[in-house]
């Protein structure tokens, strides 16, 4: 098996809240700042930590559109968030192979915690580390490192799964492998950009790049 741990962003990567969250940044920057940013501005967040976005977009008012924009978020969760395609299938096939599974994201817990559970996807992770939990957030190595250590695991035999920038350079930066998703927003462009050493054109792919081999149930 070539990697005994694989963490992943949750955002983008396992599941799809690119609509929720652009849907939650118009609203709140409707009510607050009307007409400031375009649509690619705000795409150019994704991933971000929400603190340092609203900061950055307003540096006065950003306490309130981070309140308003989390209400929103979470009201209207469930009805937006829907999950990529295979990510079930592979999670629990790396599972029954013996690989610990992590999420390591730049949101607050009970955002994070209310994804995973409405896909069920919790009872694989054996480590979820969220905004404020490990010192700085990515793409600081902060919280990679963080959930590394829950697990005891080994950087040379680390995977880190993500969407954006923000995962491929913390990656780095805690010294493990990175593998971007190409349905990321952000685009294969900026991606590759960072290079990562893998690009998943589709979940299943995430099998053979482990190797977790037929007789771990790999198949």
């Amino acid at each position: 098996m070539r990697y005994e741990t694989v963490l992943f962003d949750l955002d983008g990567t396992l599941i799809d809240t690119n609509d929720l969250i652009l849907a939650s940044y118009e609203y709140t920057l409707s009510r607050h700042c009307p007409g400031k940013f375009s649509r690619e501005e705000i795409l150019s967040c994704l991933g971000e930590p929400l603190h340092d976005t609203m900061r950055r977009l307003d540096p006065e008012k950003w306490e309130e559109m981070v309140q308003t924009y989390r209400e929103h978020n979470l009201a209207c969760h469930d009805d937006w968030v829907k999950l990529f395609p295979g990510v079930p299938e592979v999670l629990e096939k790396l599972h029954r192979a013996g690989v610990a599974l992590g999420v390591v994201s730049n949101k607050q817990r009970i955002t994070v915690e209310k994804g995973l559970s409405l896909f069920g996807l919790d009872k694989w992770m054996k480590t979820v580390v969220c905004y404020g939990e490990a010192g700085r957030p990515k793409p600081h190595p902060d919280p990679i490192l963080r959930a590394m250590e829950a697990v005891g695991a080994d950087p040379d035999r680390t995977l880190m799964v993500g969407d954006s920038r923000f995962d491929l350079l913390a990656a780095r930066r805690a010294g493990v492998d990175a593998a971007a998703v190409a349905w990321s927003w952000h685009g294969r462009d900026e991606l590759l950009s960072l290079s990562p050493e893998y690009v998943l054109e589709k979940m299943e792919d995430l099998v053979n790049i482990v190797e977790i081999g037929a007789e771990s149930g790999g198949g």
